[in-house]
């Protein structure tokens, strides 16, 4: 058996290439890509010349036992994204537990993250921070982003489209936050823009021609949030001897600490 390599890859600015991800892309015998179009142009950059095949979204289930069976002739595989680091809001988790349970060595090539260039460019605190992913389009999920954020005791970092970034700025406005916001659009490229202030005034100042590219969004912790020092423990057990429904005790709580309704019935659902 070989070794599956999680590659990053640039997220912009293609001097950020470490010479140890180049070696590794010159000595594997595969490559998979999220596209392998941008794939391509990455390996032409670097005049590098490996097979390269798909794995994405839609076939990141059914690749698994291609890999596999790759691996076990003894090949190594390195895993590429669009750009930045795999897995993180990108394909490759259900591939590494797979391969996990079949003892296959796995080994990470670190290098660039949005996410934390984002977070280091942002002047929030970085000593305890919550990364999101992307932000939910709508339904309950959406909502309960949002009341994460309106509670959060800790700097928050996402992802948004150019197309949902002012609404997702007019949530803010209408939930009340007045959080402070970072919006930094094309990281590491050329035309890298940040943006800071509070819902409200970054709507002011952004216009569409503004926010074309990659967003990634940053956002202080809360300042309103009253956090109330509570032993959960006690205070099911004591709910549930009045017959109280587990779904409006997990509702009771949630009002009272920073922790969803759904998040405490998971927890004590079974008790």
């Amino acid at each position: 058996m070989s070794t599956l390599y999680i590659c990053a890859t640039p997220i912009g600015n293609l001097d950020d290439i470490s010479k140890r991800l180049i070696e590794t892309l010159e000595t594997v015998d595969v490559i998979y890509a999220e596209d392998t179009r941008r794939g391509k142009k990455l390996l032409s950059h670097l005049d590098i010349k490996k097979p390269i095949s798909s794995y994405f979204i839609g076939n990141e289930t059914s690749k698994v036992n291609e890999i596999l069976n790759e691996i076990n002739q003894g090949k190594s595989i390195a895993l590429i994204s669009d750009a930045g680091t795999p897995l993180i809001s990108d394909p490759g988790e259900h591939l590494i537990k797979e391969l996990i349970k079949n003892d296959v060595e796995i080994v990470s090539i670190p290098g660039p993250s949005s996410v934390l260039v984002a977070l280091t460019l942002s002047g929030f605190d970085t000593d305890k921070f919550k990364f999101s992913g992307f932000i939910p389009k709508s339904g309950k999920e959406r909502e309960e982003f949002f009341y994460h954020i309106k509670n959060s005791q800790e700097t928050s970092i996402c992802f948004t489209s150019p197309k949902r970034i002012k609404k997702d700025l007019n949530e803010f406005v209408n939930m009340g936050l007045d959080n402070q916001i970072v919006i930094c659009r094309e990281l590491t490229k050329k035309f890298e823009t940040i943006y800071r202030g509070d819902a409200a005034s970054l709507l002011s100042k952004i216009s569409d021609s503004d926010l074309k590219g990659e967003i990634t969004l940053v956002v202080s912790k809360s300042t309103n949030v009253i956090d109330i020092d509570i032993d959960i423990l006690k205070a099911v057990e004591s709910m549930i001897s009045f017959n109280i429904p587990k779904r409006e005790i997990a509702k009771i709580l949630s009002s009272l600490t920073n922790q969803t309704a759904n998040e405490i019935y998971e927890k004590i659902k079974d008790f």
